[in-house]
């Protein structure tokens, strides 16, 4: 006689008794939403890294009866979020590290070592829940009758690492394909007995467990009668993927990844030039090179990437350049007006919402102040720099999506200081012609994305937009900044009209200031004596450094961080 099906009704109420206790497992203090039903996805059970959304199948598991099993299903889901890996950021870090090992583009091991990390703790309490997922699915006709397990056998010796991690007997959860397999790879059991003493020895580096695990397990990844292996796992439970912003991150390597690198290439875990392709993703270069898509059609992600890593690299060396006197109406505050979404956030004046509105309604409905002219016409001095950037570049810079550009880092820079002083920025990149961003805007996101555009070719100053921008710009002239090489001498030199358009434009500007690789005695001389301002550059890497040359650049009779009167 069969039992009768577990119903969704049986499955919920089992759910919300086993929820509190998954998550003491790990602590008492977890802020999780209550787990989802998602039926359609491929795995009985996920978790979001990036939502931090728990769903599970409640189809699947209410056709293998795994009610037994949901205390350790969801204390599983919920050692992602905790520790394995934490974070979409330590996944990409690992992601990139398996890359550069494995051959295969759309197949990975991260799940299955995040997973035997996370049931060896869970292990010692909750290991017959954990062994009877697995079974269910090893066992079932459709994995052993029709060799689902040739597509990838890693799968298969990951079952036998947990029964040598558990202490059973061979076969328990490899099911009935265990005897073919044996066939195939005669020696897998020495390798699980190894991996189940060895691994969890080599903590706490994550990355460290992680290169051993791949450093065996990669054994058993060619598929049998198949030209690419196949995830037949039954616990694909990580959904969602790394950002932009994680992606950047991960393209800093850390001294972790550092320290598992030298230790797996001294200790002879991969062969010399595995163990080369690893110490090679020690460059940015080789690193940027391992992001998703690239070298494939589907690099969309690239500029995004490349773009949040340039603004994190920018904090390095960021400054607050100092603001720019402009002249603006006084104003003074006006009766409250319902906030509407949509308006700047810092329009709310919280105080006077929650006085007005109390603490629960203010939170739902807070109230702005807006601003009027005391006087019609009055005006006062406000702060509020502009900052117009002309970068190249040309072929003889590196293109930022594949490479550090230092000039496109010093760009970002200034854009960065600038808006941060609460300042706005336009920005055009020129080679033989310019690309314009010329609407003045104060989103960081938006100018570091513009300036990972790239042209390369030949070089060509455009002066007749800089003339043009101060007609445009009349009485509200900004701060305007060159980055270039002796390129832009050249080109000086091979318009007849540039010297007369370049004195103009240093003439209106507050401040006019040429960043230049490397210039020649005598232009430099030529440029300062018109009023210009040259910022000598004598190593392409000495770009971002330039800080406090900029805050002098931009006011030279202040100190640094101060507003000359």
């Amino acid at each position: 006689m069969t039992n009768p099906l577990l119903t969704p009704e049986e499955l919920q109420a089992e759910i919300d008794r086993c929820w509190p206790l998954a998550q003491g497992h790990w602590s008492k203090f977890l802020l999780l939403g209550a787990p989802i039903d998602d039926s359609k996805q491929p795995s009985v059970a996920q978790i979001h890294l990036g939502t931090r959304q728990v769903s599970l199948n409640f189809e699947s598991l209410c056709k293998h009866q795994l009610k037994g099993s949901i205390e350790a299903i969801l204390a599983h889901e919920v050692g992602h979020h905790v520790k394995y890996p934490g974070s979409m950021a330590v996944q990409a870090r690992m992601r990139m590290l398996e890359r550069s090992l494995l051959p295969f583009e759309n197949f990975s091991l991260i799940n299955l070592f995040t997973d035997i990390m996370i049931n060896e703790r869970l292990g010692h309490e909750l290991r017959d829940q954990l062994m009877a997922v697995y079974v269910v699915f090893t066992h079932e006709e459709a994995f052993h009758g029709e060799k689902a397990w040739k597509q990838d056998p890693s799968f298969l010796f990951y079952m036998a690492i947990y029964e040598e991690m558990w202490r059973l007997k061979p076969g328990v959860l490899m099911g009935p394909a265990r005897g073919e397999f044996e066939e195939n790879f005669p020696s897998y059991r020495s390798d699980a007995q190894i991996v189940a003493a060895k691994l969890f020895m080599m903590g706490p580096n994550i990355y460290t467990q992680f290169l051993y695990f791949i450093s065996v397990v990669c054994h058993y990844i060619k598929p049998i009668d198949h030209d690419a292996p196949q995830r037949t796992c039954p616990y694909e439970c990580g959904a969602g993927q790394p950002t932009p912003e994680d992606w950047a991150d991960a393209l800093n390597p850390s001294a972790k990844e550092k320290e598992a690198v030298e230790r797996a290439v001294a200790e002879g875990w991969f062969p010399a030039d595995q163990g080369d392709r690893l110490l090679d993703l020690f460059d940015i270069e080789d690193r940027i090179a391992s992001l998703p898509g690239t070298g494939t059609d589907d690099a969309h992600l690239i500029p995004e990437i490349m773009a949040a890593w340039y603004r994190q690299q920018a904090e390095t060396y960021l400054f607050r350049p100092p603001p720019q006197r402009r002249l603006g109406e006084a104003v003074v505050p006006t009766t409250h007006e319902d906030w509407e979404a949509g308006d700047p956030l810092r329009d709310i004046d919280w105080l006077e919402t929650f006085r007005l509105r109390g603490e629960l309604y203010g939170t739902g409905s807070p109230l702005k102040r807006s601003q009027i002219a005391e006087h019609e016409g009055q005006e006062t001095v406000v702060w509020q720099p502009r900052l117009e950037i002309y970068l190249d570049v040309s072929g003889s810079m590196p293109d930022p999506r594949r490479a550090m550009n230092s000039m496109t880092l010093a760009a970002q820079i200034l854009t960065m200081g600038t808006i941060r002083a609460g300042g706005w920025i336009r920005a055009l990149i020129y080679s033989n012609d310019p690309v314009l961003y010329w609407e003045w805007c104060r989103s960081e996101v938006d100018i570091s994305q513009f300036l990972m555009h790239y042209v390369g070719g030949g070089t060509q100053f455009p002066f007749l937009v800089l003339s043009k921008s101060v007609a445009e710009c009349q009485n509200d002239q900004p701060i305007r900044v060159v980055i270039s090489d002796t390129d832009f001498d050249r080109n000086y030199d091979a318009n007849a009209r540039a010297p007369a358009m370049f004195a103009q434009a240093v003439d209106n500007s507050p401040h006019f200031i040429l960043l230049q690789h490397r210039p020649d005695d005598q232009r430099v001389k030529l440029y300062r004596s018109l009023g210009a301002t040259v910022v000598e550059v004598e190593q392409m890497q000495d770009f971002p450094r330039m800080a406090a040359d900029l805050t002098f650049a931009l006011f030279p009779t202040g100190d640094h961080g101060t507003v000359p009167t």
